[in-house]
């Protein structure tokens, strides 16, 4: 379908037979809270992914055996990987996992998870972690004001693991990266709490400028993207858009289901989404608004195709389309 017949397909109302509006045409304002919910609806799944597993395995690792070395210098553990391979899921997913246990006091945080800001400064450090941790003004104060009450904050609220987001965005100022480096080094020479950084490629960088901190990490956990020849990724791959496709329907976001785990479609898209768990959800939600919009039962194929079209090549993610593919 042309970009033109699209739009026209969207200003137009359609008539639709569901809940008791039989007959009667459909106002563009409904369709798009449909489409809105099922937007919404499908980026609230939340599925087991294995990877996702080591990674909250090495932190629970490192958070107990922080807990029983409370004092002493502290380890800490890094994972680099792309954008959109899982690692934040992966740590939201370890920090739900650890306050559901119940084992902690009243209005403590056992788990932080901090997200560098992009000004890349010694000072965002501290910041980050006060802001992460809810407390007042996390920004006021000099830097080294700033740390005090960003180690006050971790030991008054108990916290046992910290873990430092986006720390790739470090590497953008590469005369602080090794300050930024040295002074998360010294909050576990301290003892106060063991540390976890999540980054994609840039931070390598970091860790070569900063030999003493890389060796105070564990052995580092990876998580690249899915590759469809090599049979352990082919399953974790399959077994992903599989759920996904049974979460859309259990969900009543579609009526049946779209085919998603047969062999030959989910090998497009993992061709389609470079292995990229990010760019797959990305790609299926696109093609899941499309069928929606229409009313139909399940995601074709053409809406698969078209929103590669309009959105991993509009984005650059990649050069052409495998659906499309001669």
């Amino acid at each position: 379908m042309s970009e033109v017949s699209q739009m026209a397909e969207q200003m137009n109302t359609s008539v639709r037979a569901d809940n008791g509006k039989e007959g009667r045409a459909e106002r563009p304002s409904e369709r798009s809270r449909r489409v809105a919910e099922a937007r919404a609806s499908f980026r609230a799944i939340r599925l087991p992914y294995p990877r996702q597993d080591e990674l909250v395995a090495a932190l629970d690792e490192l958070r107990l055996t922080g807990q029983l070395s409370k004092g002493q210098t502290q380890g800490g553990v890094r994972l680099i990987a792309n954008t959109g391979s899982g690692k934040t899921v992966g740590a939201e997913r370890f920090k739900a996992y650890v306050e559901a246990a119940d084992e902690h006091a009243p209005g403590s945080q056992p788990v932080v998870i901090a997200t560098v800001d992009g000004s890349g400064t010694t000072r965002s450090i501290p910041a980050s972690i006060l802001k992460a941790m809810g407390v007042p003004r996390p920004e006021h104060g000099a830097e080294p004001v700033l740390w005090m009450r960003a180690f006050d904050a971790l030991e008054r609220y108990e916290t046992q693991l910290l873990i430092i987001d986006e720390f790739n965005r470090a590497a953008r100022r590469p005369t602080m990266s090794s300050a930024i480096a040295t002074a998360l080094r010294d909050v576990m020479d301290r003892g106060i709490v063991p540390m976890a950084f999540l980054a994609t490629e840039e931070a390598r960088d970091v860790f070569k400028r900063s030999p003493d901190l890389a060796g105070r990490l564990d052995a580092p956990v990876t998580m690249d993207p899915l590759d469809w020849l090599v049979e352990e990724d082919r399953e974790l791959f399959l077994g992903f858009v599989s759920g996904l496709d049974g979460e859309l329907v259990d969900r009543g976001i579609l009526r049946l289901s779209s085919g998603l785990a047969e062999e030959a479609l989910a090998r497009l898209l993992c061709e389609a989404s470079n292995g990229n768990l990010r760019q797959l959800c990305r790609v299926i939600e696109t093609a899941l608004a499309a069928a929606v919009r229409r009313d139909d039962a399940a995601i074709g194929r053409e809406d698969l195709a078209d929103a590669v079209d309009d959105w991993s090549i509009a984005n650059h993610c990649i050069a052409y389309n495998p659906f499309r593919a001669k």
